[in-house]
């Protein structure tokens, strides 16, 4: 398939020699999970590109591309299947908050199934620094351990980082226009850009095409950003996260900190749902105690230190936590939704179901600025803009599923969609450039594309081959050949665009094979006459 698997690597045979007698068990075939390549070929072609430099250390490697989003976030989140996993984690403006690429992805605590830590990586002194943080409120004092904690990643690295992403997406302005652009990490995903988007159609009707798949409309099943932000336009959050990353009132029309352990948060004292009941701070008690208490598991970490909600009165509500949790603001309370406590109260007994999650709710009952009017599996979904929300949308949206990026592109240029959320490929930046019809907003995310091994696993729980395949990876070939430019290079999951927590003092990515061998020889890694990696012996 790839020339490293039939050909031998000579610098890797030379260094086999005399030890080769002392030799430890061969590295196991690295299973290696990516993405399907109709539909994601950056991220397949990126994984290739990495695969082929482990070849070339001695190195098997499976190339497992599944389709996403399933069976491939069942394979990485919840059942760890794999040795290592080509990780794709979009940028958002809450995702800011520098817990999220640091403590949330990496403490030992978020290592079961469904949670951050897909890798299952353990350091008791990470552990400690990244519990601390949660608790500092001063940001200065916060930063030194949100760069600790990122000098430790990169000394253990538990994930190989890629690069931080460059994304363009097109619309067709024959058929619509964005009522003021807001530049945003999440570009015209953004739910504030979607707000925005006005149709030129008589049908006031926005098609957004891309690949994606809206198969849970649930908000206690979500586990995708791109399932939560599409909840986010169904039901209200009480704070909406604005693209500088600082909490601005939504539902809330005010929040008060009262102490480090108790926030006062008083709501709209007329919204209703979309059945015209009203939203209430019951509603909001309810909601935070039902998610903690079904586990929901996008927001299951962030309701952890939530001790007590109490619904003071019909628009307040009191939260007491456990402990002091600097991220409450920006991570609980600007993700959180407002459930209607009459619609989900007794819904589980109701239906006979075992859990809140196995519920499909095909019609949701929300007080979010968009209902569903209908949704076709794997195909459409629709969303009617409510006219009585306090924040309307300006125009229905139509989300189209595709089976590749090629043919949304080709749907974007014909004028039969009007928006592609697909990030155009850099090869094609050009001609989209040059169309007449088409206009192109880039958005520098502060996501990472990474490379993140599994390190309770056979490969990759030894940690010195972790540290010479930091050397394996050629970031500038897959910066330059797959993202045409288009991509910021950094060893850290922080990325620099997050300048005032990203460390500037973690090394540059630098791709070198011969300090990887060297790494690995001082390691009492070896090398057999068939150029195969072996661990050194036991």
């Amino acid at each position: 398939m790839m020339m490293g698997r039939q050909l031998l690597c000579a610098a890797a045979v030379a260094l086999a020699g005399p030890a080769a007698a002392q030799q430890g068990k061969p590295v196991p075939e690295v299973h290696f999970l990516s993405w399907p390549a109709a539909s994601y070929s950056q991220y397949a072609e990126s994984a290739n590109y990495v695969a082929e430099e482990w070849e070339k250390l001695g190195l098997k490697v499976f190339m497992d591309q599944q389709a996403f989003p399933n069976p491939m976030l069942k394979m990485w989140f919840n059942d760890h299947d794999f040795d290592a996993v080509l990780s794709s984690l979009s940028g958002a403006p809450h995702r800011l908050e520098p817990d999220f690429f640091t403590n949330a992805q990496f403490n030992s605590a978020n290592s079961s199934p469904g949670s951050w830590n897909v890798g299952e990586y353990s350091n008791p002194e990470f552990d400690r620094l990244g519990n601390e943080q949660l608790g500092i409120f001063d940001k200065t004092k916060r930063q030194k351990i949100i760069y600790e904690l990122q000098r430790i990643l990169f000394e253990d690295q538990p994930e190989a980082v890629l690069y931080s992403p460059v994304r363009r997406f097109a619309v067709n302005t024959k058929n619509m226009e964005i009522d003021g652009y807001e530049d945003n990490p999440q570009g015209l995903r953004a739910n504030a850009n979607v707000m925005r988007m006005r149709s030129k159609r008589d049908q006031n009707l926005v098609r957004i095409g891309w690949t994606v798949e809206f198969s849970v409309l649930n908000p206690t099943a979500a586990r995708t950003l791109e399932e939560t932000e599409i909840a986010a336009l169904l039901y209200d959050r009480l704070l909406w996260i604005g693209s500088d990353g600082v909490p601005q009132n939504w539902l809330a029309t005010s929040v008060e900190e009262v102490s480090d352990t108790e926030i006062i948060v008083k709501i709209r004292g007329d919204h209703t749902f979309s059945d015209g009941k009203p939203v209430t701070a019951e509603d909001v008690k309810f909601s935070f105690d039902y998610m903690k208490k079904w586990e929901a598991p996008y927001f299951v970490q962030y309701l952890s230190r939530v001790d007590t909600v109490e619904a003071v009165d019909a628009t307040t509500v009191r939260f007491t936590l456990t402990e002091p949790y600097a991220p409450f603001i920006m991570n609980t309370l600007g993700q959180m939704y407002v459930l209607p406590k009459h619609v989900w109260e007794t819904l589980v007994d109701d239906l006979g179901i075992e859990t809140p999650q196995q519920f499909a709710n095909d019609n949701p009952v929300g007080s979010g600025p968009f209902t569903v009017k209908y949704r076709r599996e794997g195909s459409e979904l629709y969303l009617a803009r409510r006219a009585d929300h306090f924040a309307p949308a300006l125009s229905d949206i139509l989300h189209v599923v595709f089976g590749s990026a090629e043919i949304v592109g080709q749907s974007l240029k014909a004028g039969s969609i009007d928006v592609s959320f697909q990030p155009v490929p850099p090869n094609g930046v050009e001609e989209f450039s040059e169309h007449p019809d088409l206009k192109l907003y880039e958005a520098q995310s502060n996501g990472i594309n990474a490379v993140r091994y599994k390190v309770t696993g056979p490969v990759f729980s030894n940690r010195d081959l972790r540290r010479a395949l930091f050397y394996a990876v050629p970031y500038e070939k897959i910066r330059d050949e797959i993202q045409d430019g288009n991509a910021v290079l950094t060893s850290t999951p922080i990325a620099p665009v997050n300048a005032f927590w990203h460390n500037p003092d973690i090394p540059a990515p630098e791709h070198d094979l011969d300090k990887a061998r060297a790494i690995l020889k001082e390691a009492g890694f070896s090398w057999d006459d068939d150029g195969r990696l072996h661990f050194p012996p036991e």
